[in-house]
């Protein structure tokens, strides 16, 4: 499955019928994978609804996440509360080393936060971009509040990126019970540079996996395309060895086995998208999504990961990429 992350128009959409187009994608069964389309939360507007509805704000027609089948569906709706550290913009507490600054906000704190309520009491699962530890204080207190207006213990709402998280934060993440979907990738292509304007003090911090792990949290690993490589491989061998494309060691206390970082291509993803009870797992019952590998990545050398070979993608049974001959 492949989570498009924001449709509709606006910082990361590309039309605003773009839901349309895929909508006739499905219909001519021209949609290769399967996928799932987050909304961008300017299209949360006042509802009208009756005030003991108790949704002050949704996107039009009540939509919200789960509508669709398992070729094309809604999930997230999809928050910015940063920028990247790429661009200095990410949201920190503490300035980047070098260059200075802290990064910023994509609005007002008070105007943020209610979005990410509003979204919670509309029904929405969300998809909350925080990559500054600053971001994801915000991202925290905003959850806390969402869940005391509106007890949802099943909403999975995610973080996406998680870039920079303090060891204080992490408990709370953990009780909060988010889904960090991180992007192992960026730093196998970035790691040197985020490194430097980190610090030795904070760059153990980024895009963490072992401590989320050590805390019972489901990790999703993501890919964030076009900005990094989408090849999972390539982030699971990151994951595995927390080495940068220059041969730096990215954090290293945050190393995971090989097959936690596969679960988190599998299992997390599925998690993720509310879509585990049948995608994840090869498991009796579940659709039949799965590729075919030149190679096993448990017993291979960990370098030599990102470069074993996809033969086949299956979509439900049937081959969509077939360099195996499965046909």
């Amino acid at each position: 499955m492949c989570a498009e992350a924001g449709v509709g128009g606006g910082l990361v959409g590309h039309s605003p019928v773009e839901v349309a187009v895929y909508q006739r994608m499905a219909e001519e069964r021209r949609l290769p994978i399967r996928m799932q389309l987050m909304v961008a939360s300017e299209f949360l507007r006042p509802a009208g609804a009756h005030p003991a509805d108790g949704t002050p704000r949704s996107v039009e027609l009540g939509l919200r996440t789960g509508l669709g089948d398992d070729r094309l569906s809604i999930g997230a709706l999809k928050v910015f509360l940063d920028g990247g550290m790429m661009a200095r913009t990410a949201a920190l507490t503490s300035p980047y080393e070098r260059v200075g600054g802290t990064g910023q906000l994509q609005d007002e704190p008070e105007a943020l936060a209610a979005l990410i309520v509003d979204g919670h009491l509309a029904g929405w699962q969300l998809a909350v971009h925080a990559i500054g530890d600053r971001a994801v204080d915000l991202a925290l207190d905003a959850l806390d509040e969402a869940q005391r207006r509106r007890h949802r213990p099943g909403a999975r709402h995610r973080i996406e990126h998680c870039g920079l998280v303090r060891p204080d934060q992490l408990d709370r993440l953990a009780s909060a019970g988010v889904v960090p979907v991180i992007q192992p990738a960026f730093l196998w292509a970035y790691g040197d540079d985020y490194s430097e304007v980190m610090g030795a003090g904070r760059a153990p911090w980024m895009y963490r996996g072992r401590s989320f792990l050590d805390r019972g949290m489901t990790v999703a690993g993501s890919s964030d395309r076009p900005v990094a490589a989408g090849a999972p491989l390539r982030a699971v061998q990151f994951m595995a060895e927390r080495l940068s494309s220059g041969g730096r060691a990215v954090g290293p206390g945050e190393r995971v086995a090989v097959d936690e970082a596969l679960a988190a291509y599998t299992r997390g993803g599925a998690y993720a998208c509310r879509s585990d009870d049948v995608l994840g797992s090869v498991t009796t019952g579940k659709l039949a999504d799965l590729v075919v590998l030149g190679d096993d990545p448990r017993r291979v050398e960990v370098s030599r990961i990102a470069d074993i070979e996809v033969l086949a993608t299956v979509v439900g049974g049937d081959p969509v990429y077939d360099r195996a001959g499965l046909r």
